[in-house]
């Protein structure tokens, strides 16, 4: 009962309006471990251009990025990386995502210059790069950047390679780049065919994100899977994303949810946030 009552409490604080100066920062939608929203690209004026210098330090790094790599194996604690490891706030997981590899520092200076050039090397990484996590964050930033629609052929090769972590990505970019006709078939092909149902999920909230009602539905199915994690992530998004009448199905949902309190302060927390939304 402690643990469930801690649980609670918990869903119950991070709904208090934020007084601190955390209160502004961005937190991604994605869950640990998969794609790490980067920051969006500047506009910058025509005659932008930094020091020659500085252009080829950034090629040489897009040349030779795999040359360098963190070894977890000597975080030993008190050190700056095993105390980073230990980080737990959001700016702390920022700071992990950030600093474990390189995909986020080299994809968010990549897109950050006006350079024709440098955006085509960003469409290079997205789309053959052999690091899953630099492929998965660069489809993210990618997805940042004005381009031509028939870019969207990267996304669906994207989506149909091995590793999780870049379907994961590519999910995700089809999501912040907001054009809903195109992406929406191949986010629905995702959400109703991917092997990891986490992403099956993902998929179903850019759907609902989008505009399309096919992914509320789909998310409220996802509140029957038997895997708590999905469970989870289908609540939370329904409280992002859902109407009013969800609020009656969480309100519902919570006597039957008894096995796992991440579930159920997930409930709680969407519950809270759909309240303004039900017809009074």
């Amino acid at each position: 009962m402690m643990i469930r009552t801690s649980a609670v409490f918990l869903a119950f604080l991070l709904l208090l309006p934020a007084t601190g100066g955390c209160a502004a920062l961005p937190i991604s939608v994605g869950l640990p471990g998969g794609a790490p929203q980067s920051a969006p690209a500047p506009d910058l004026p025509p005659d932008a251009a930094p020091d020659p210098s500085i252009i080829a330090a950034l090629n040489d790094l897009v040349e030779t990025k795999d040359r360098f790599f963190v070894d977890l194996t000597q975080a030993a604690p008190g050190t700056p990386l095993g105390d980073m490891l230990k980080l737990g706030s959001p700016v702390g997981y920022r700071l992990r995502n950030r600093y474990l590899g390189l995909g986020i520092p080299l994809s968010e200076a990549l897109s950050r210059n006006s350079d024709p050039s440098f955006q085509e090397k960003l469409v290079t990484v997205a789309r053959w790069d052999g690091a899953p996590e630099i492929r998965a964050d660069a489809l993210v930033t990618l997805a940042g950047i004005p381009r031509d629609l028939s870019q969207f052929a990267i996304y669906r090769e994207a989506l149909m390679h091995l590793d999780p972590g870049v379907r994961f990505g590519a999910i995700e970019g089809l999501g912040n780049w907001g054009k809903r006709e195109q992406a929406a078939p191949l986010l629905t092909g995702s959400a109703d065919r991917d092997s990891e149902p986490i992403l099956r999920v993902q998929a179903a909230a850019e759907l609902a994100r989008l505009g399309d009602p096919s992914g509320l539905d789909r998310l409220r199915g996802f509140l029957d899977n038997p895997s708590w994690l999905v469970k989870a992530m289908a609540a939370r998004y329904l409280g992002d994303l859902g109407t009013g009448a969800d609020y009656d199905l969480m309100v519902t949902r919570l006597p039957r949810e008894t096995a796992n309190d991440f579930v159920t302060a997930e409930i709680c927390i969407a519950a809270i946030k759909l309240f303004p939304k039900k017809p009074q």
